[in-house]
């Protein structure tokens, strides 16, 4: 893979990344893959659907396995309607709940039986959903239950005789009833969030929500998310939320007092962005105001700016262009670097300042070459003959695969730091906006990785995770939102996907079928609108050419007047 995306100034509010698209309509507004409400934190306003027993053994049992989505706090009570005995408890909530796909329904002895049946459940258990609103994925197990259940008379509805001890719930009601919700956490002293995946019941009360999503929140983040983000609030804090004149009061106990004024600029970050207090909202900490305003405020804490142009860039020609929803250009006065060129130039990343980092091809083996665009570019010494996919980091550090490591080079120096520990045979890489987390391939399938920043800006790797987990023959990875990726592969006859950072969810990109992509890359998501997850405009390239990848329509070749544009190592520019 080439790309990239820029992570020049990722801390701060910039001007906007770049893309566009030759011969494309202009105007274009984000698309959503999931049709879900966009009022982050709100009710959604739609009827609440409810499961309950029938008439119908095969029906019951089926509700049953719906039953347990809603409201945590009302989870036995929605399961015991299904139960001869309202004494009846269900599995422990720390258990989480099992989400079983590919559910077959059977009444043994077929029919609809009138006092007494059997019925058979069959499927796949892909993962759990936890209390703190984390779905954890696994290896595929195959789930089979026979429910014995009993009634009456045939005008009665059915009851268990006895209930399963795991409660579990269809996958397919999870993806439709339970929207984004993520967390945010602080990447150690900076201001700067790390988002934590969670999902939440898309049509809870507005404020059983912000409960539930501030418990969440003091509870810290997930195992995986704290390897490179803490949580600002003490541990042992409790909290409550009420609303007064359309502002939301959040009222913490504080588990430890809190007098440094970084710290609670750094709680108010997390509230407000975990909770998406847009409209307004008061934070107390022992009964003391400590914050007031509303998620704008802290705006700049997420390395995502909003309103980022349509704009991207390209190599054709050995040149960089710029590509807007209007044109191919190889002339920008807003960008200096379009329009370099260099011999054997492949690959080209953006840092601070518009400094380049540029792969150069020779006989001789790749070559890095760093600097500012208005002045001669320095080589990097000390790294492989195959380089690829030049990455800048916040901390002042550029990451590049060197023979398939992914290598810390000092822009400033044009040095090697150091190697990460990720892998030996890495063939593409894409860094999250906010530094903390490394995507990559490696042996054809998708990975993302936790990234530390110590004190002294010494980047660590995590744990790796594969992200995909039936997506083969993968070529490259973008972020398409600060959730989700959007991942070039196989899977069947398509080959392009977006998956959740977690894979609780995984869209295909319609119209791929017969395109092998080489490369993407892609503007991310506004963070705001919390379920969108993907943003405009993603560029990909199959077989040289490049294409425009949109939601419904399928790709649609970049073309300068009439003619098929060429280009390779499509990437954006974040600042």
């Amino acid at each position: 893979m080439r790309r990239r995306t820029s992570l020049a100034a990722a801390l701060a509010l910039g001007t906007a990344w770049a893309a566009s698209a030759c011969g494309i309509p202009t105007g274009k507004e984000p698309e959503i893959f999931d049709d879900a409400p966009t009022d982050f934190g709100e009710s959604s306003g739609t009827s609440v659907e409810t499961f309950e027993p029938t008439t119908d053994a095969a029906d019951t049992v089926g509700n049953f396995l719906k039953a347990a989505a809603g409201d945590p706090a009302g989870r036995d009570d929605r399961l015991n309607l299904f139960t001869a005995s309202t004494a009846e408890q269900f599995s422990d909530p720390a258990a989480g709940i099992h989400l079983v796909d590919d559910i077959a329904i059977t009444v043994v002895g077929g029919g609809n039986p009138v006092e007494s049946a059997n019925v058979t459940v069959t499927g796949t258990i892909i993962g759990k959903y936890l209390e703190n609103g984390t779905a954890r994925m696994g290896a595929p197990s195959a789930y089979e239950a026979t429910f014995r259940l009993r009634r009456d008379g045939i005008d009665d509805t059915w009851r268990f005789d006895s209930q399963p001890s795991q409660v579990s719930l269809d996958y397919q009601q999870f993806l439709g009833a339970y929207t984004e919700s993520p967390l945010y956490f602080q990447a150690d002293q900076a201001e700067l969030l790390v988002p934590d995946l969670r999902w939440i019941y898309d049509d809870l009360d507005a404020e059983v929500a912000r409960r539930l999503q501030l418990d969440w929140l003091l509870r810290g983040p997930s195992d995986y998310v704290g390897q490179s983000a803490r949580n600002a609030i003490p541990t042992g804090t409790v909290g409550a939320t009420s609303s007064r004149d359309g502002v939301i009061e959040v009222d913490l106990t504080l588990g430890e007092p809190v007098d440094d004024r970084a710290v609670q600029d750094a709680m108010a970050a997390q509230v407000a962005w975990s909770l998406g207090l847009s409209e307004g909202f008061v934070l107390t900490a022992d009964g003391d105001p400590v914050a007031e305003g509303t998620l704008e405020s802290w705006r700049d804490w997420n390395a995502i700016p909003e309103d980022l142009p349509q704009t991207a860039f390209f190599i054709a020609e050995e040149t960089v262009w710029e590509y807007t929803g209007d044109e191919v250009t190889t002339v920008s006065p807003e960008h200096s670097f379009v329009g370099f060129s260099a011999p054997g130039l492949r690959e080209v990343s953006i840092g601070p300042a518009d400094q380049i980092a540029a792969i150069l091809g020779s006989g001789g083996g790749d070559v890095l070459q760093v600097g500012p665009t208005n002045a001669a570019l320095g080589a990097v010494g000390g790294l492989g003959a195959s380089l690829t996919d030049p990455q800048w980091h916040p901390a002042s550090a550029i990451i590049v695969v060197s023979d398939g490591v992914p290598t810390v080079v000092d822009p400033n120096t044009r040095t090697v730091v150091q190697p990460l520990t990720v892998g030996e045979d890495v063939t593409a890489m894409a860094l999250a906006a906010d530094g903390r987390r490394l995507a990559y391939v490696e042996d054809g399938h998708a990975w993302v990785v936790p990234l530390i920043v110590d004190a002294d800006e010494n980047l660590q790797t995590g744990d790796p995770r594969r992200i995909g987990s039936d997506i083969e023959d993968v070529t490259d990875v973008a972020w398409s939102s600060e959730n989700y990726l959007w991942v070039a592969g196989q899977r069947g006859n398509d080959t392009l996907f977006t998956v959740g950072f977690d894979n609780a969810r995984t869209s295909v990109q319609p119209g791929t079928s017969g395109l092998v992509f080489s490369d993407v890359a892609a503007n991310p998501a506004d963070p705001v609108e919390s379920i969108v997850n993907r943003g405009d405009p993603v560029l990909a390239v199959a077989n040289q050419t490049l294409y425009r990848i949109h939601t419904a329509s399928g790709p649609e070749g970049v073309t300068n007047g009439t003619a098929a544009v060429g280009g390779t190592a499509p990437f954006t520019v974040l600042r």
